[in-house]
């Protein structure tokens, strides 16, 4: 008996879903490789303008393709993303910081890397005095494979996914949350035209509010994390780590004096000093934090204030602005902050506050 054999229709059917099913995932390949939205590659080839939706696993992803080029690796949140690599020449360093970033992320990085036989000899460390706030904290947030310490996903498996499909095309028609990107070389920058830093009014950028924003202005600040800077440091017990506090606004540590909340600060940034062989202190009032024109935000400063930061931290020197925690006790810290404040009080009585504290 001869087997029965499929209706030719019925043939030409199943062929042309499975052309139609293969053009499809060629096409959502061909173009999330195009886009690359999650830089296991060279990045967007389309537009050049490369956005960091998930800079947790993306920047990883970049490091990864050649991990042992680099002999420092720079940690820190949002603020230290505008820290250019190339501030800390002759090394060669890898800015793996991210969006809210803070120390616990950064241990278990490290430790995900040295696992992997990364050994350098610098770690550059962005300090931000929110991670000490006893309220308005962010959940840790790590890839499942750093958790596991295991490979990151395959490129191809990943660029066969709607979700990284999204995220081509929310690159391409820059969809973002903030006015930044990265480009070509995936140094941070700012989206063209964009104003900058408005202290004389309302602080109102909805792209950077948070929610809890009113929490922090007023939250106070613990000493609890002072050790995880220390067990940072340690994990690659032969380098050496670079610790500085990112600029913020004038206007926002006025606000913080305000509020009472100033002393904790200091006291929490002072602590951590005491742990790590560097650590200068760039938010303290200045001429560079008390002039707009440095920041879109009060809250993130532009690259060229970011690699005069970059030289000043590598210098054995005194710092041109800013100050070296280091050679100062509590006390003489406090005051430098106070007299500081005083020296801007005219111009701060020009300008009304900020009304939210900037997000990470």
């Amino acid at each position: 008996m001869k087997p029965i054999r499929p209706p030719l229709d019925h043939q030409r059917f199943v062929v042309a879903m499975l052309a139609t099913a293969a053009l499809v995932c060629a096409l959502v390949l061909g173009l999330n490789l195009l886009v690359d939205p999650l830089w296991y590659f060279q990045g967007n080839r389309l537009t050049g303008k490369n956005i960091g939706f998930n800079e947790r696993e993306a920047k990883l992803n970049q490091l990864l393709r050649n991990p042992r080029q680099y002999d420092c690796l720079i940690f820190g949140s949002s603020r230290t993303t505008w820290m250019p690599a190339s501030a800390f020449s002759p090394l060669r360093c890898f800015n793996l910081s991210f969006s809210s970033g803070q120390p616990r992320e950064f241990i278990a990085y490290a430790r995900y890397l040295k696992a992997r036989g990364l050994r350098p000899r610098y770690l550059v460390v962005g300090v931000d005095g929110f991670i000490f706030q006893v309220h308005g904290g962010d959940p840790v947030t790590l890839p499942a494979h750093v958790r596991a310490r295991r490979d990151p996903p395959s490129p191809l498996v990943a660029y066969l996914s709607l979700d990284s499909l999204k995220l081509s095309i929310r690159t391409l028609l820059e969809d973002r949350q903030s006015p930044d990107h990265y480009d070509e070389q995936f140094v941070k920058t700012l989206q063209h035209g964009l104003t900058v830093f408005n202290p004389h009014a309302r602080f109102d950028n909805a792209t950077l509010r948070r929610a809890d924003a009113a929490a922090r202005r007023k939250s106070p600040f613990s000493r609890a994390s002072v050790d995880l800077y220390r067990e940072l440091a340690s994990v690659f017990p032969g380098s050496r780590t670079l610790a500085y506090v990112p600029p913020v606004s004038l206007w926002h540590i006025a606000d913080m004096e305000r509020n009472g909340i100033l002393d904790g600060y200091t006291h929490a940034l002072h602590a951590t000093a005491a742990v790590l062989p560097v650590f200068r202190d760039f938010s303290i009032p200045s001429t560079t934090t008390a002039d707009p024109r440095n920041t879109y935000d009060g809250s993130h400063y532009l690259p060229q204030v970011n690699h005069q930061i970059g030289r000043m931290v590598m210098s054995s020197t005194p710092p041109e602005w800013g100050v070296d925690v280091k050679l100062l006790t509590l006390d003489q810290y406090r005051a430098r902050y106070h007299a500081a404040l005083d020296r801007f009080r005219p111009q701060l009585a020009q300008s009304s506050a900020p009304q939210t504290v900037p997000a990470p």
